[in-house]
This record gives structure tokens, sequence and C-alpha cells, in this order.
């Protein structure tokens, strides 16, 4: 089944180019995510192409999965899988050599996408009811190599106007911090080193973000793929297991 999503979405990234608008100085980027593993660039996309993503994105709320952890997590996900079948364009950005390049030259290091085996290589997630968060964590790395996450929000909205209650926040050194997702924000760090949260919503906030996963080796031991399952039963459930 995975074989056959990967035959076909070989065909979807050449029917879309996307077109990326980010700040054209990379060396300030790349100092800057040097030093902080963390970078945020505002209007990644040009409004055309934010508008399929999000148009895909609003399509798929109703086969999202709902999962709720106490003191840990709530929210609903689309996994890899289920975006593969349902939301080419997402699977288009993803796979596209202008976001693996983009992405390798701010990391300062060449990275691939991770396996179709992990559902958490490209995710929707979303945050739509009262109190959906994620509490702190960082982001496992179960390869072997460096493991990368982009953050690219398509959603976030207020009923009252402006942007959702729910934030992403960092912990450093010096504090807590908040981090602006507004749509079109991308968030690119390296989650095994910044401790973040999404804080929670409050009643009719919707925050959508599209997940992706990098890294520069993709190779995992037995023992690691199936703690990586085991976590990916979080976000997606029990089938997370065997697929």
């Amino acid at each position: 089944m995975l074989g056959q999503l990967a035959e076909q979405r070989a065909n979807w990234v050449k029917e879309h180019h996307f077109t990326i608008q980010g700040p054209v100085n990379i060396q300030e980027l790349c100092r800057a995510f040097a030093r902080e593993r963390l970078v945020r660039v505002e209007n990644f996309l040009s409004f055309s192409d934010l508008e399929l993503l999000q148009s895909e994105a609003m399509s798929n709320l109703p086969r999202m999965v709902f999962s709720y952890i106490p003191t840990h997590k709530k929210g609903h996900t689309l996994s890899y899988e289920n975006i593969q079948r349902h939301a080419r364009n997402c699977v288009g950005l993803y796979h596209s050599d202008e976001l693996r390049e983009w992405v390798s030259s701010i990391a300062g290091i060449p990275v691939f996408p991770t396996p179709d085996g992990d559902q958490s290589s490209l995710s929707l997630l979303c945050y739509r009811e009262a109190g959906d968060h994620i509490n702190w964590h960082y982001d496992h790395n179960f390869y072997r190599g460096r493991h990368f996450t982009v953050l690219l929000s398509l959603a976030n909205e207020s009923p009252h106007g402006g942007v959702s209650k729910s934030k992403l926040m960092r912990k450093t050194s010096k504090g807590e911090e908040s981090i602006d997702t507004s749509a079109n924000v991308l968030v690119l760090f390296e989650g095994a080193k910044v401790l973040h949260r999404a804080s929670p919503t409050d009643e009719g906030d919707l925050r959508i973000m599209l997940s992706m996963t990098f890294c520069t080796d993709s190779r995992i031991s037995p023992l690691k793929e199936i703690a990586r399952r085991v976590k990916d039963t979080a976000f997606f459930g029990l089938r997370a297991l065997w697929d």
C-alpha cells in the first residue's frame, strides 16, 4: 500500500511547483539556526500556494483523528497515509525539491523526508476545540542522523478576530518565549534540542499546522522502530503499531 502511494506521489510533485517567498538573506537565517536551533519565516509561500493547502486542510477536517492524553495533549490529527490519499498538494510540498533544498540550506546539511512508514513524517495538526494543546516536549529523534521539524501555519484565527489563543512556545535559558504562528508562517527547528509546546485554545479558535519532518540519515534500529510506532499511537491511534 505504501509503495503504491509512493509511486503516485511522484506525479503529484510534478503537477505543481511551489513558490517559496522566504527572506533572501539565507546566511542570516543559517547563523540564527546554528545559534538557536530554530528560525521563523513570515509569508513563506505565495498566496495561491497557501490557498491550495488551506483548502485541502479544511476539506480533511472530518477525517482527522481525535487524541487525548491527560496532562499531555488534546487535539485532532491527519496521518501521513491519509494525507497521501486526500491531500496531494500537501504531499507535493513535502516532497518538493524546493522545500528540501531550502531546509538543507538553513540546516547547513543535506536533509531528506523521513520514511513512509512514519505517520509523523507529514501530518496535519488541528487545534479546534477549547483546551486543545500539547504540553512541553522534545521531538524525539529515532533515526541515526539529525532530525528536523517544519511547521507551516495554514490557519490561526479567533472568532473575535486576530489569531487564536494557542501559541507555539519554547523554553530557553532566558525563560519561556512565544513564537507567532500566524497563517503562512513557517517555523523550522531541531526538535530534539528545542523544548516546546502548543498552549491551549479558547472556544471557537482554529489553528491548523502542516507538520513535516526531515532527517540526514533515516536508518533506524529495530528497537527504536518499535518505540517510534508506540509514540505514533498518541497521535494516530493503535493502527500506527502495524502500519
